[in-house]
């Protein structure tokens, strides 16, 4: 609240915000793309095993593996997109200001952000 009370105008309390708002934006693009990613890359190295060991058994178990990890890892996206969206409809404008580096932590205007002395 002692920010809140310091800051009065959403743009001063962005650039004041800006570098933790990247950091954020990071996690939130790991957590988006890259969680994604190594669960399928893992299933299908599960897979490959299986595939190898010439188990038709082994193979029908990685295979649910598989699907398991690749709906995790599509609600594990969505999860983070309709966050997001509810906050888009939930939230007022003045917070749309903040939100640059979080959606896209590796833009220009977002590295270039420099909390004010």
């Amino acid at each position: 609240m002692y920010i809140l009370e310091q800051v009065t105008e959403a743009s001063e309390l962005c650039s004041e915000m800006g570098q933790i708002l990247r950091i954020v934006g990071i996690v939130v693009w790991g957590i988006k793309v890259v969680v994604p990613i190594l669960l399928i890359v893992v299933g299908m190295i599960d897979l490959a095993k299986a595939v190898t060991e010439k188990s038709e058994d082994k193979i029908k178990e990685a295979q649910q593996k598989l699907v398991k990890r690749a709906i995790a890892a599509v609600l594990v996206f969505l999860v983070v997109s309709l966050v997001g969206v509810v906050m888009r409809i939930v939230g007022d404008e003045s917070y749309k200001d903040c939100m640059v580096c979080v959606t896209s932590p590796f833009s220009e205007g977002c590295k270039n952000a420099q909390p004010t002395p």
